[in-house]
């Protein structure tokens, strides 16, 4: 089974869980954030502040725990510079789906976690001759909220991807439900 077929097989498989779910479900969110990019190979170690914008849906939604299917765009940053005597450019971002898990700790406040399959594209420019490395990866997290209101959370969250480079960002920014 090729790369993108697998990821539709994946997409289906959310779907095909959510009709039983729904009765408990509490709706759609979508939320936006600001990040610290980071970036690690060999003697490589540069960071970028990035984007980043999802939306899903409430699968379960209880006072003891909550699941939710999320779609996202994470910028995963753009890196410039030289070494060793080569000048180097390079872009990355993920279209990801996730599952979420979240755990309640009191009224207001819930931490959680997030795992998926991150779709990236690289794009490489060494000395003028471009390249890309495009593939399914690995990606997961942690991260924790704060309700400000009812339909309104902050959250803090801390993502790292299974790419050949060490990547992983952490940010801060607001979800709204509906």
């Amino acid at each position: 089974m090729n790369k993108h077929s697998r990821f539709i097989a994946s997409i289906i498989s959310v779907l095909a869980i959510t009709a039983p779910a729904q009765a408990y479900a509490d709706g759609f969110y979508i939320g936006a954030g600001a990040y610290q990019a980071n970036a690690e190979q060999g003697s490589f170690d540069d960071d970028d502040v990035v984007p980043a914008l999802f939306a899903g849906y409430n699968l379960i939604d209880s006072n003891i725990f909550m699941v939710s299917a999320e779609l996202g765009y994470y910028d995963l940053g753009g890196y410039s510079g030289s070494a060793l005597g080569s000048n180097y450019d390079i872009d990355a971002s993920a279209f990801t789906l996730a599952a979420v898990g979240y755990l309640p700790i009191g009224p207001f406040f819930e931490v959680y976690a997030k795992a998926g399959v991150a779709m990236t594209s690289i794009d490489i420019e060494v000395n003028g001759s471009k390249d890309d490395a495009d593939g399914e990866e690995f990606f997961g997290g942690i991260g924790a909220s704060v309700d400000v209101l009812d339909t309104i959370d902050i959250y803090a969250e801390y993502l790292m991807f299974d790419t050949d480079i060490d990547t992983s960002i952490a940010g801060i920014g607001v979800r709204f439900a509906f």
